[in-house]
C-alpha cells in the first residue's frame, strides 16, 4: 500500500486514499455519495476485523487489517527518502500544530508543508481557501483527519482543485499519535477488540457506531446473502 502511495506521489498524481471499517460500510449502505467515493477512490484499505469477517461471510478474503497507527511512520520515513511533502488537515488548531511538531521531532529530514485545523464549513469560500493553502504549498500528501465521512467528502470536492497530491483519510490519528487519546494495548488491537475499549473509553459518542452499528452491519451481512 506504502508503494503505491509513493508511486501516485512521485508522478505528482492525484489520488484518493480511503478505509473501511464496519461504521464505513454502514454510511456506505445509507449515504449512496459516500458510497460512490469509496467506490471511486484509488486505493481503499481494510481498517476492521469485522470488515474481514463480514467478507468472509461472502465469501471472498480480504488481506491483513492496517489502521493508520501503525504504519504512518513508515509513510513519514517513506516520504523523508524520496522528497515528498506532506500537508495535515484535521481536528483543533492546538492538535494538529502538536502533530506537526511531534512528526518533525520524530522525521527531522520530513518536509512538511504546512497544517490546518479541520474545524471549518467543508463547502464554499472557507472550504476553497482551505484548498488553495493546501495547493498552493505544493504538498505531495494531504492527511486528513477530521472523521468519517466528512475527511472523505471534503477530499472528493477538494482533489478536482488542485493540482497533485494524495489524499489520505486517517480519521482519529492525530490525537493518537500525540497521545492525546490512548489507544488499546497492541494484544487487544490484534484480536480485533479495539472497538470495545474505544467504546468504554467514549461510551455515549460511539454507542450509536458500536452497539447498534456492528449488529447492523451483519444483519445487512446475512439479509443480502439471502437475497442474493
Amino acid at each position: 500500500m506504502l508503494a503505491e502511495i509513493g508511486q501516485y506521489a512521485a508522478h505528482g498524481k492525484i489520488a484518493l486514499v480511503n478505509n473501511v471499517n464496519v461504521h464505513a460500510c454502514n454510511l456506505a449502505y445509507e449515504q449512496p455519495v459516500f458510497h460512490s467515493i469509496l467506490n471511486a477512490s484509488e486505493i481503499v484499505f481494510c481498517d476492521g476485523f469485522g470488515v474481514k469477517l463480514g467478507a468472509w461471510m461472502m465469501g471472498k478474503k480480504l488481506g491483513q487489517r492496517m489502521t493508520p497507527p501503525d504504519w504512518i511512520d513508515e509513510l513519514f520515513l517513506l516520504c523523508a527518502e524520496k522528497g515528498y511533502s506532506v500537508f495535515f488537515v484535521g481536528d483543533t488548531k492546538e492538535v494538529v500544530e502538536r502533530f506537526a511538531g511531534q512528526v518533525q521531532q520524530r522525521h527531522p529530514e520530513l518536509k512538511i508543508a504546512g497544517w490546518h485545523h479541520g474545524f471549518f464549513e467543508c463547502h464554499g469560500s472557507e472550504s476553497d481557501g482551505v484548498v488553495d493553502m493546501v495547493s498552493d504549498s505544493g504538498a505531495d500528501i494531504i492527511i486528513t483527519g477530521m472523521g468519517m465521512p466528512r475527511q472523505e467528502l471534503w477530499a472528493w470536492e477538494a482533489k478536482s482543485k488542485v493540482n497533485k497530491g494524495v489524499f489520505i483519510a486517517t480519521g482519529a490519528l492525530f490525537r493518537w499519535y500525540t497521545g492525546i487519546e490512548q489507544r488499546a494495548q497492541k494484544w487487544v488491537t490484534d484480536c480485533g477488540l479495539e472497538w470495545l475499549a474505544r467504546l468504554v473509553t467514549h461510551p455515549r459518542t460511539l454507542f450509536q457506531r458500536y452497539v447498534v452499528g456492528i449488529p447492523l452491519f451483519f444483519f445487512r451481512i446475512v439479509f443480502g446473502r439471502r437475497n442474493g
